[in-house]
């Protein structure tokens, strides 16, 4: 019996060109060009017996070519580009809105230049806002915060293969806008080899590459948004229904073709958005010629009645079920479905991070080893010759939580898998699939995406309804004037196919992935206006005047970070029992409450958030909170989880060591860089009060944090567990917290 692993890796970024001006709005498709796209199949090089297949989105592979072959720019790298003796004061406010986006404990904080910054960026923002000189911020500061942002971003294995940057990277600081430059032209350098990379990858490294539609459209809601109460019966739809199969056949054939341009080859496999299926986006598929798809066990769940149970250790109950290629039928022939094991994929996406390399690579070698030992143990007469395990998950956003990118891990990991048995084997997906046999016939195509078997992070949410309304209304117009074009027998204007394009990149999933409650990115207002402005300019090329809503944000005030991270006064003082203990309802009830959402990332994360809910509130001279822990950061026991409250403007740091097994907790105050004993320190403020059993509880008097009489502190916490990177809230730059000042009780009074 042969036990056959897949690793597929989804490479997508949105189509983030700005109609209007053809610069790129956010640098995604760069930074992660030079942390991912090129760096992930150089390691797996390393280890020819493990070979893989990549799923490159077609708008991704253009957009890479824009960059490299046609000099396109995003806007942080423009910025990053001028001197900084010549920055606007909006340029300077930019840089320090936008340039500590990364995970500040894998990116930031070790390199110490970085991380002097990171602590002095909100004091700086504060002082460009009052015209001052930003908080000690001049040219250099800026010089080097450019500088560190985009060396940050490159993987690496990069800055060590290159000396040039691999000196850089050591460097304290003071850097010269050449060394900036030097980094600048070193990304699009990086940038150049990933196509080659990619061709050498399916030519002598044995691997394959699979494509997805042109612009990432959810392709069963473009044949008919109705397929959302399919998925989920009673589903609450847009006002316009949008059924268009036209545009979803155009978005496959559209990136065939491009697929075809860059490889000179068809792609065999789909990943079809978000693992989005159903029937009739099958049936175009298969149509198109492609041999198989992929998406999610809880779709192989809805096909068949039956639920996907595991063990302790993580093994299904049923895997001769779970891995194997499934046979669906569609009126245009057979196309082979795999569907992904989640418990795997979403340990390497989401879990490992927070682990020791080695570690993490022994667990899931042990985790497929036992899945073939249960495989082995399946009654002769029914077990098959050959069993699938799909490992299928994002290629790019899990790398920034490991230190070092996830080299170590991918490294030990690949290597474990090299030396097993050669009954298991790391192969890609076609050649799994064509070992395999007769595929198991499929009793009918399910309709759902990943997330759930449904649509509704997509189409559930008024947000979402708001723009589907949007892009229906212009739809429609384009077709009424591809009729009367075609009634009037003149050849077809090529405003109206520029109309269409417009019209196929706001069709992309990405738009409404951050449209409703579930997902959070400081740079929402960015892809709200985007998804507007691809609309506007499809009205512009039809002649047609854009409605006025179109210029109206759907984005929520309270989704922009400085919105989001506030947190208001309570309704009244609060006076907890600071023991650790839920003592009585009443003592938190008038509490901020703050519930973390999540952030930004392409992939939906099955893992829960360490923190579940922050309580915040005071009374006249004390500032409490409340911490609301999840139960997987105490596993094992035994090991103590660190907390941190640092507050940034006074300079001031909370350590807390938190023992779950003693239910005990020690704390320190201290200012920010300071190394902290975990024992209290002896100077320990008596009116400092600490406990932690069911959940953490703090009692800080405000003159220990030198915010007496104030209206507003500003902070932020990370939580790592013993092992662990850890976690920050917000992910995004920090809470604004009210203080009652000197009038709390009189306003409260008013209100």
């Amino acid at each position: 019996m042969k036990l056959r692993l897949c690793f597929l890796w989804h490479m997508h970024q949105p189509y983030y060109k700005d109609p209007e001006t053809d610069a790129y709005i956010l640098p995604w498709v760069r930074l992660h060009a030079v942390k991912d796209y090129v760096a992930l199949p150089r390691i797996f090089r390393r280890f020819p017996k493990v070979r893989h297949t990549f799923n490159l989105v077609p708008s991704l592979l253009v957009q890479v070519r824009d960059y490299v072959e046609h000099g396109a720019e995003d806007l942080f790298l423009s910025v990053s580009r001028k001197n900084a003796l010549d920055l606007t004061r909006e340029e300077e406010l930019f840089l320090l809105r936008n340039f500590f986006s990364a995970n500040p404990g894998t990116m930031i904080l070790p390199h110490p230049r970085y991380a002097e910054l990171f602590n002095r960026r909100d004091a700086a923002i504060r002082a460009v806002g009052r015209g001052a000189t930003p908080g000690g911020f001049g040219a250099s500061e800026y010089t080097d915060l450019a500088t560190l942002f985009n060396l940050a971003w490159i993987h690496p294995l990069h800055r060590e293969e290159d000396g040039e940057l691999a000196r850089l990277y050591r460097k304290e600081g003071g850097f010269t806008e050449r060394e900036k430059t030097l980094v600048l032209d070193r990304q699009i350098e990086i940038m150049g080899s990933v196509i080659p990379e990619y061709r050498r990858l399916v030519g002598q490294d044995g691997g394959e590459l699979s494509s997805s539609p042109m612009y990432h459209p959810i392709l069963p809601l473009l044949i008919d948004s109705r397929a959302a109460q399919d998925a989920l019966p009673g589903a609450q739809l847009p006002s316009l229904p949008f059924s268009y199969p036209e545009d979803a056949l155009e978005q496959l054939r559209k990136g065939r073709e491009v697929f075809r341009g860059f490889f000179g080859r068809d792609p065999a496999g789909l990943w079809p958005p978000e693992g989005s299926i159903n029937p009739a986006a099958m049936e175009l598929a298969a149509g198109m010629g492609y041999r198989w798809a992929a998406t999610d066990e809880i779709l192989l769940a809805k096909a068949t009645g039956k639920a996907v149970y595991r063990d302790f250790d993580g093994v299904p109950q049923d895997p001769g079920w779970l891995y194997r290629p499934y046979a669906a039928s569609t009126p245009s022939g057979e196309i082979s479905l795999l569907f992904r094991d989640h418990h795997l994929s979403d340990l390497i996406g989401f879990e490992y991070s927070r682990w020791g390399p080695v570690d993490a690579a022994n667990n899931f070698v042990n985790i497929i080893s036992k899945i073939y030992s249960k495989l082995s143990s399946i009654d002769y007469a029914s077990r098959k010759e050959s069993y699938v395990v799909p490992v299928i998950l994002d290629g790019e956003n899990a790398w920034e939580y490991f230190p070092d990118s996830g080299e170590a891990f991918l490294s030990a990991l690949m290597d474990r898998l090299g030396s097993l048995s050669p009954a298991i084997e790391c192969i890609p997906v076609t050649e799994a699939i064509e070992r395999s046999g007769e595929p198991e016939p499929l009793p009918g195509i399910p309709t759902g995406s990943w997330i759930d078997g449904t649509f509704s992070i997509w189409i559930g949410h008024r947000e979402d309804h708001e723009a589907w309304d949007m892009l229906s209304r212009a739809r429609a117009l384009w077709q009424r004037h591809y009729e009367k074009a075609k009634r009037s027998g003149i050849e077809l204007p090529e405003s109206l196919a520029a109309a269409r394009e417009h019209l196929l990149v706001a069709e992309g999933s990405d738009w409404c992935w951050w449209y409703g409650e579930e997902h959070f990115t400081p740079h929402g207002p960015e892809f709200d206006r985007l998804f507007r402005k691809r609309i506007k300019a499809a009205y512009r090329e039809l002649g047609e005047t854009a409605p006025d809503s179109l210029d109206i944000p759907i984005v929520r005030p309270d989704k922009i970070p400085s919105v989001k991270n506030f947190l208001p006064s309570p309704r009244g003082y609060i006076r907890p029992r600071i023991n650790g203990k839920l003592t009585s309802y009443f003592e938190w009830s008038i509490a901020t409450r703050y519930v973390p959402a999540p952030e930004f990332g392409t992939m939906h994360r099955s893992g829960t958030a360490a923190m579940t809910c922050l309580h915040y509130g005071f009374d006249e001279s004390t500032l409490y909170l409340r911490i609301d822990l999840h139960h997987r950061i105490f596993e094992p026991p035994a090991n103590p989880v660190e907390l941190e409250f640092l507050f940034p403007g006074k300079n001031r740091k909370v350590h807390l060591l938190l023992y779950p097994a003693e239910k005990a907790v020690r704390c320190a105050i201290g200012t920010i860089g300071e190394v902290l004993s975990e024992k209290p320190a002896p100077t320990m403020p008596d009116a400092f009060k600490a406990a932690f059993h069911k959940v953490l509880e703090l009692g800080i008097p405000f003159r220990e944090l030198g915010c007496e009489g104030e209206n507003q502190i500003g902070f932020f916490l990370t939580i790592r567990p013993q092992g662990s990177v850890g976690e920050r809230y917000p992910t995004y730059g920090q809470f604004t917290a009210d203080l009652p000042g000197s009038d709390f009780e009189e306003r409260m009074w008013e209100v």
